[in-house]
């Protein structure tokens, strides 16, 4: 078995999760970030893998600068980036400034470039379900992703603030109706409740008057009409 460590480049949440992770796992690691006093060339002599944690917009020039023939692989962790001077492997979960447990970690998929090195020849040790699409639907692929993690996010911080600011609610009480949006997009086919899947025009034309002169009200503009194109595609 190889023992070598496997070197985690950069100091923010991923290279955080990712020590966490391994640690679990009993699998040896070490870091090294730009305020260390140990050069990088250094680090990176006797790694068993280069994991490169940073973000990005910063990958590219970072590998130019810094790739060496005869160097353990490299790995970038991008979920639209494509390069060839290093191996793409996404980890499909959000990280939060609260470390996770095993079971989380295990749990989480990993998306990986085909016809490049296998997520399971890198990391022999590890467990996750992985998944391979081509490099040219990267993108596509983590637009998805933004969409259905960071917007969803933005929109129940939203909510949030209404209730607790505006409402003189407790943020709580959103909490069961999240559960269950959730639960739905995972058990139904047409999880879709409220105004829009009723039509219910006149309720939507209200809710609009209510958000003038506040962003969220083209956002929810967006939405309809995005729904409203999407009802009519599927149409026969």
């Amino acid at each position: 078995m190889d023992t070598r460590p496997y070197l985690l480049v950069g100091a923010g949440r991923l290279s955080r999760h990712l020590g966490h992770y391994f640690d679990l796992e009993s699998i040896a690691w070490r870091r090294w970030h730009r305020s260390m006093a140990t050069p990088l060339r250094e680090a990176v002599r006797g790694s068993r893998a280069v994991l490169l944690l940073i973000s990005d917009d910063a990958i590219e020039v970072f590998l130019d600068h810094n790739v060496r023939p005869g160097d353990p692989p490299w790995i970038h962790c991008s979920g639209s980036l494509v390069t060839t001077a290093a191996v793409g492997i996404h980890p499909l979960m959000t990280f939060s400034d609260e470390l996770y447990d095993l079971r989380v970690y295990r749990e989480m998929c990993v998306v990986c470039e085909r016809g490049r090195t296998p997520f399971r020849d890198l990391f022999p040790q590890l467990t996750n379900p992985s998944f391979e699409i081509d490099p040219e639907d990267k993108v596509l692929y983590h637009a998805m992703c933004t969409i259905a993690g960071n917007f969803t996010t933005l929109l129940w911080h939203k909510a949030f603030g209404e209730f607790e600011d505006r409402l003189g609610l407790p943020r709580s009480v959103l909490f069961p109706y999240l559960d269950r949006v959730a639960d739905n997009l995972k058990s139904s086919t047409s999880p879709l409740t409220g105004p829009l899947a009723r039509g219910d025009g006149r309720t939507v034309a209200h809710h609009l008057e209510a958000l003038a002169g506040d962003q969220f009200g083209d956002v929810y503009r967006a939405f309809v009409a995005a729904h409203e194109a999407d009802v009519r595609r599927r149409r026969p």
